[in-house]
């Protein structure tokens, strides 16, 4: 039997009208997070909404103790023989490690994350972070990534990641007031 896939950004057009991602800072993803989480997808079961046709896919991510599990519900997935998806925005797979900005909002239509796509990153086995298209990233300039050039250059590790969002979080915090 033939595997039938459908871009899910041809079926959302109707529901939700034509949209344009704006590009977004480091500095801009990191202040929009509600919250910024780390961890490994554990699972990923997916189901057509009678209703709409859509796929949904509920992710459970499991966070580093004590912290609870994460569970969250995007459009797209694989149903028998039927995948749907969203155009440009990652394929999440059990036991990838992941790096996600989440919205305030983790039930809409196209995902939890900041900026669709902008507020996925990936947490490779060297423990360095490649962006949504697992493009290996060379380190923070001011407010923005770096990709690497791929010959070889620094790669930007986890932690230094973490301390460079958790900065810019708080002098977003401190211009606030």
């Amino acid at each position: 039997m033939e595997k039938t896939t459908i871009p899910l950004v041809i079926l959302l057009t109707a529901a939700l009208g034509a949209s344009t991602v704006i590009p977004l800072s480091l500095s801009q993803i990191s202040t929009l997070a509600h919250r910024v989480v780390t961890g490994r997808i554990e699972r990923i079961t997916s189901h057509q909404d009678p209703s709409s046709g859509r796929i949904l896919s509920k992710v459970e991510i499991a966070q580093p103790a004590p912290q609870p599990s994460l569970v969250f519900e995007m459009t797209g997935g694989t149903v028998g023989d039927l995948r749907q998806w969203i155009a440009g925005f990652p394929s999440f797979q059990v036991g990838d490690r992941v790096v996600l900005f989440l919205a305030e909002d983790t039930t809409t239509p196209l995902g939890p994350t900041v900026g669709l796509h902008q507020g996925v990153f990936f947490v490779e086995p060297d423990n360095t972070i490649t962006d949504h298209r697992r493009r290996p990233i060379s380190g923070i300039r001011g407010e923005n990534l770096v990709l690497s050039d791929g010959s070889g250059s620094a790669r930007l590790k986890l932690e230094t990641f973490l301390q460079k969002v958790q900065s810019l979080k708080k002098s977003a915090a401190t211009e606030r007031k």
